[in-house]
């Protein structure tokens, strides 16, 4: 199976949510899936929008 790998820096990431940054960091925190290159931070794509999809069927759970 060929995996897409396309590596989002964490401003795109914030642009992608629409978010601030320290927003975003706090995210990270919190378990946004992410991997680091060295000093920086990247986010797989692929993997923030399955993020993006748990969180919205948590948030639709708990309605």
């Amino acid at each position: 199976m060929k995996r897409n790998f396309n590596l989002l820096t964490v401003d795109e990431a914030r642009k992608i949510l629409r978010i601030g940054r320290n927003v975003m960091y706090d995210l990270i925190k919190q378990g946004v899936p992410h991997i680091k290159v060295g000093k920086q931070i990247r986010i797989p794509e692929e993997e923030l929008i399955d993020w993006m999809k748990q969180q919205i069927t948590k948030q639709t759970i708990a309605s």
